[in-house]
C-alpha cells in the first residue's frame, strides 16, 4: 500500500497497487444477491400440499423445485406439510361426528353416510368415500 501525502494535510490517501488490487479481489468470493420473491412466487398451501404428495403435473414439480433451492419460507412451508401428513396418517381411525352426518344428509337423494369404520382393502377410508361421493353431486 502507498501513502499519499498529497492534499490538505488532514487525512492521508492509501492506494492499492494494481497487483494488490488484483489479489484482494481475486480472494473475494461474490456478493451474496438475496433473492427477492413477489408474493405470487412463492408456493401456495395448496400447492405444497399438493408438493408433499407428489400431486403436482410436470411443470408444477419444475417450478416448485426451483423455487424450493432459493426460497427457505417456503421449503418451511413444505416442512410443516409433511409435518402434518406424518401426523394425520398415524392418527389412527377419524369418526365422522353425528351433527355432520346429518348435515351431509340434506345435501340432496337421500345419501345418508354410513358410520366410519376401519377402511375396507381397496376402497379407501371413509372420508375419502365421502369426499368422492360428495364430488360426484357436485356435477
Amino acid at each position: 500500500m502507498n501513502r499519499d501525502h498529497s492534499g490538505d494535510g488532514f487525512m492521508p490517501e492509501y492506494r492499492l497497487s494494481h497487483l494488490a488490487a488484483r489479489t484482494v479481489a481475486e480472494r473475494t468470493p461474490p456478493p451474496r444477491v438475496e433473492h427477492r420473491f413477489l408474493s405470487t412466487d412463492h408456493l401456495s398451501t395448496e400447492a405444497a400440499a399438493a408438493f408433499v404428495d407428489g400431486r403436482l403435473p410436470a411443470a408444477g414439480q419444475v417450478r416448485a423445485d426451483a423455487h424450493l433451492e432459493r426460497c427457505p419460507q417456503c421449503r418451511r412451508e413444505v416442512s410443516d406439510q409433511r409435518d402434518a401428513r406424518r401426523a394425520l396418517r398415524g392418527s389412527g381411525p377419524i369418526h365422522m361426528p353425528g351433527d355432520l352426518r346429518e348435515r351431509l344428509s340434506l345435501l340432496g337423494d337421500g345419501f345418508v353416510p354410513e358410520r366410519a369404520q376401519a377402511p375396507r382393502s381397496g376402497t379407501g377410508s371413509p372420508w375419502s368415500r365421502l369426499l368422492r361421493r360428495l364430488r360426484g353431486l357436485g356435477h
